[in-house]
């Protein structure tokens, strides 16, 4: 089976991330909302975890002794896509948010990974190397349909749809980590970092208008906003080591992001940042769209 970071970091050599020189003292504001993420806390495995954004009501959604990782929400978030090695793979599933319903979407004998769930709940983008490279694909949400977006040589990772239906992804193709914008058939492709450094894992706001993302580009990887154009790009964290794979809450105020295993959130204007979630072994965290009811814990 293929190690998660083997998955995760493939156009640039990442280390492990911590929240850094912009941490506020605990404990937090309150967060509203739900966040789905991966942690290893049961046997060392990779499992999903439902918990409040406040860090309360902890909720383990998979209990197999696979690796079970990168969950992503349905627009309503009433289901979550997430890749599993349980029966191989990996392969993309999906359950619901209590974790029941498990059902398998992908079975390629290839690697397929990171889904990311289309605004209008129709589509799933992902990536596979079932064509020899690491590429976008989309497929219908019940798992039909499996279509190639891009082809090319490099690296292709990281889809995330915007509201418009545009996918932005990273890709390697111009000789480092890049961002790009596509149409949601692959055509349309435009670079909109266009910097030196390693620019990855973009997330756009839930009003389309700004993109999150990790990047290298003042030293070590930290948390990026930028307009959907690509300018006006903004830090929003100061780490001494990197922050990683940001999520945007339902609201637009506040990003989660990985931080050296722990949970942090930082306001999307970089006023202010905390550790939510401490323990070193935790990842992937991804906030419920606002329309889901949530979870009395």
């Amino acid at each position: 089976m293929i190690a998660r970071r083997d998955l995760v970091r493939t156009l640039a050599a990442l280390a492990a991330c911590a929240c850094g020189d912009n941490t506020a003292p605990e404990p937090p504001p309150p967060v509203p909302g739900e966040v789905a993420f991966v942690s290893q806390g049961r046997f060392g495995q990779f499992d999903v975890f439902l918990m409040n954004a406040n860090g309360t009501g902890v909720v383990n959604l998979t209990d197999s002794l696979a690796y079970d990782d990168w969950p992503t929400w349905s627009p309503d978030g009433l289901r979550l896509a997430f890749v599993s090695g349980r029966d191989g793979g990996p392969d993309i599933y999906v359950m619901n948010p209590d974790g029941t319903g498990v059902t398998r979407l992908t079975a390629d004998t290839a690697t397929d990974t990171e889904p990311a769930w289309s605004a209008d709940g129709l589509r799933i983008a992902f990536v596979s190397g079932r064509d020899g490279d690491f590429e976008i694909y989309a497929m219908n949400a019940d798992g039909t349909g499996v279509t190639p977006l891009t082809d090319d040589p490099a690296a292709d990772r990281f889809p995330a749809w915007a509201p418009d239906g545009r996918l932005a992804f990273t890709s390697g193709r111009d000789g480092n980590g890049e961002i790009y914008v596509m149409n949601g058939d692959g055509t349309g492709l435009v670079n909109v970092t266009n910097a030196p450094a390693e620019d990855l894992a973009p997330a756009w706001s839930p009003d389309g208008t700004r993109i999150a993302f990790m990047s290298n580009r003042d030293g070590d990887f930290a948390i990026y906003v930028m307009n959907a154009d690509g300018t006006g790009v903004v830090g929003l964290t100061t780490s001494s080591v990197p922050d990683e794979l940001p999520s945007w809450s339902p609201d637009g105020q506040f990003i989660a992001f990985d931080t050296d295993g722990d949970v942090g959130i930082v306001r999307a204007d970089g006023s202010e940042a905390w550790v939510l979630r401490r323990g070193g072994i935790d990842s992937v965290v991804r906030f419920r769209p606002a329309t889901a009811p949530i979870s009395s814990r």
